[in-house]
Parts: C-alpha cells; sequence; structure tokens
C-alpha cells in the first residue's frame, strides 16, 4: 500500500476539519480563520490547499466521486443491471442526506448556477456518477433490457436531470420529504419507458 504523505494528511485534516463547522454552523457562517482555528494549522497552510473556502466543495464533489466508485465496487456479483442502479441511487442519497446535508447543498446548487461550466456537476461526464450510470445503460441495452436505440449519454443525462431535481426540490422544502423514495420512484418510472421489451 502506498505511503500516505504528510501534505495529503494535511489536506484531508483541514477538509474534514472544514466539512465539520459547516454542518455545525452552516457555510456561509464559517471562515478561513476558523477553519485553520480548528485544524491548528496556520493560515497559510490552508490556501497550499485550496484557493478559497469555496474549493472545499471542489474537494467534497471529489469524495462524492469515491463514494460512488467504492459502492460499485461492493456490489454482490448476482444484482441485476436494475438492482444496481437502484443501489447506486440509494447511495447517491444516502451521502447527501448523511454527509453533505441541505446547507452544503444549497450552497452547491449555488455555485453551480453561478459559475456554471466552470464547476463541475452532476451532468458533468468525466464525473463518477454519469460513467456508471452510463456502464450500466449499456449493459442493459447489450443484454437486451432496455431499448437498443437509445442515446446513452443523452439517456444517461435525462435520469440524472430527475435525480437532480429530486435533491433540489428536497433541498427547498428543507428536507420534508423521504429523498431515497423519490429518486427511486422517479428511476422505476423512468426505466419502465426505456424497456426493451414491456415488463
Amino acid at each position: 500500500m502506498e505511503k500516505e504523505t504528510k501534505g495529503v494528511r494535511t489536506k484531508r485534516q483541514l477538509y474534514q476539519c472544514a466539512m465539520k463547522l459547516f454542518r455545525e454552523r452552516g457555510f456561509d457562517r464559517v471562515s478561513v480563520d476558523e477553519i485553520v482555528r480548528e485544524a491548528g494549522m496556520a493560515k497559510g497552510t490552508f490556501y497550499i490547499y485550496f484557493n478559497t473556502k469555496s474549493d472545499i466543495i471542489l474537494e467534497m464533489l471529489r469524495q462524492y466521486d469515491t463514494y460512488y466508485d467504492q459502492i460499485m465496487a461492493g456490489l454482490p456479483d448476482d444484482l441485476s443491471i436494475d438492482e444496481q442502479m437502484e443501489e447506486i441511487v440509494k447511495g447517491a442519497c444516502r451521502f447527501t442526506e448523511e454527509v453533505i446535508g441541505l446547507d452544503l447543498i444549497r450552497v452547491l446548487y449555488v455555485k453551480q448556477l453561478t459559475e456554471g461550466q466552470e464547476h463541475p456537476g452532476l451532468l458533468n461526464e468525466d464525473r463518477a456518477l454519469f460513467r456508471i450510470l452510463s456502464e450500466l445503460l449499456t449493459a442493459g441495452q447489450r443484454a437486451g433490457i432496455y431499448d437498443p436505440a437509445l442515446d446513452v449519454p443523452d439517456t444517461t443525462r435525462l435520469i440524472l436531470h430527475g435525480i437532480r431535481a429530486s435533491f433540489f426540490e428536497w433541498c427547498s422544502s428543507r428536507g420534508q420529504f423521504d429523498l431515497t423514495q423519490e429518486c427511486l420512484y422517479f428511476l422505476h418510472t423512468f426505466c419502465r419507458g426505456i424497456y426493451h421489451t414491456a415488463k
């Protein structure tokens, strides 16, 4: 196993301290000074690893991607493609609710709206969720489950539109509904429309 460097440990500590403070007090109420104080580091150290406080959000997205890959790696081999898709969506909801939380999801959407393509969102084709869903759709086409005429990138984007819309509504309602049930209902409804034969 590759030895972890001091730089990696320092960056992770800054990230973890920032996330702790964000969850406790809200992103807008936490300063860089408070993050480094919590981490027991000099302010200059923060700027070695992050240009701004908002860059913590980018690191959060990288954690998101790692989490998706871990979910896929841990799935039993006998799960159907539909079941694998359900598990990745459930994992996305679980990570959003338990790790990110309402306040940081709000910050993420604000950044996406203000920074556009400079800020990598769920629809970015380089992101893990896009890649994983595309691979599952392609496998489903090859297995005769999904309509072979489907354009996989476009269909993946449509699924992510629905998931992102559910996340947005959950955020707007301050978590007043079950996010996992909402996203799974959307997924099941959508997938009925792309099956190669009626189920």
